[in-house]
Order: structure tokens, then sequence, then C-alpha cells
């Protein structure tokens, strides 16, 4: 009998030190990741905006928008896919890493891809570029509400010729 309220006594104390909050956040948190993941697989490595709706809340506010875009809901976001697909239509993200913590999620990630069709005003270069950048993410209920983003839109731009060069060193003029 003493055994056996021992391991009563002893499993109380485990019990209790599991804070079922922590259990939750952290299946949140996985929750969170996963569906970020597919978001990228899905979305944008699959080319398919229409599943947007199922990733992001109507009133989705995107702090860094493409350049022509407000950054206000889903529709706008629908069309800054639709142009990056068609300016670049072998656009691609891997993450290189990804951590989430309850409702927020943050991942930094490569995108490759080649600029073959207009982007902008700048017509297609037909060259290739590899950039990273880092994603914040706050999802509510399964779904995005919020997203702050920096990619190296200068490294972009030197690799497609359109801006500086990508790296300085290897094109100056010794003299």
């Amino acid at each position: 009998m003493k055994k056996f309220f021992f391991l009563l006594v002893l499993a109380a104390i485990i019990f209790s030190c599991n804070d079922p909050a922590d259990k939750s956040m952290s299946d949140q948190s996985a929750n969170n990741r996963a569906k970020t993941l597919r978001f990228y697989d899905e979305v944008i490595n699959g080319h398919n905006t229409a599943l947007i709706d199922s990733f992001c809340t109507e009133d989705f506010t995107d702090h860094n928008p493409s350049q022509g875009h407000s950054g206000k809901g889903r529709e706008d976001l629908r069309a800054s896919f639709t142009e990056m697909f068609s300016a670049m239509p072998d656009v691609k993200i891997t993450p290189d890493f990804i951590i989430a913590h309850g409702d927020t999620v943050v991942a930094y990630v490569t995108m490759t891809g080649t600029n073959s069709g207009p982007m902008s005003n700048m017509p297609a270069t037909n060259k290739s570029f590899k950039i990273n950048g880092i994603d914040i993410i706050v999802v509510k209920d399964g779904k995005a509400t919020e997203r702050w983003g920096i990619f190296d839109d200068m490294s972009l731009m030197g690799q497609l010729g359109a801006g500086a060069p990508a790296d300085a060193s290897k094109t100056n003029d010794k003299k």
C-alpha cells in the first residue's frame, strides 16, 4: 500500500509540473509552423493563389507589401502573388529555418527564380536570382492575420542587372 501511495503522490507531482497551458501553446506553435510551411509549399511553390483564402484571413495585413500594393486584404495579396508568378514563373521559397512561438512564426527563407516576365515597369531580364528573406507571421485561429517581411531587394535587383551589382568587388575595374 505504501508503494501505491508513493506512486500516486509521485504521479501527482509530475502531473502538476506539466502545465497544460504549455502543452496547448506547444501544439498551437507546431500547428502554426506546419501551416506556414504548407503556405510556402502550396501557395508560393505551387503557384496556387486560389489557396490564399484557406491560409489568410479576409482582413489580412501585409506590413511590407510589394510595390504598388496596399497590403490590405486577401485580394491584394492574391494580386501581388499573381504579379510575382508572372514575372518569375519558376520562383521558389525554401525555408532555411522556421521558429514558432504561440501565434507568431518567424521564417528565414531563400527565394530563387528567373525573371522571365515584366516586373513592375521593368522588362524581363531572363536572369536568375537567389536571395534571402525573413517573414514574421501572426496566426490566429489557424489563419495568418499579419505579416512583416524583409527580403534582400538590393541583391535581387543587382542579380537581375537592374541596380547595383550583386557583388561590387567582382565588377570594379582595377586601374
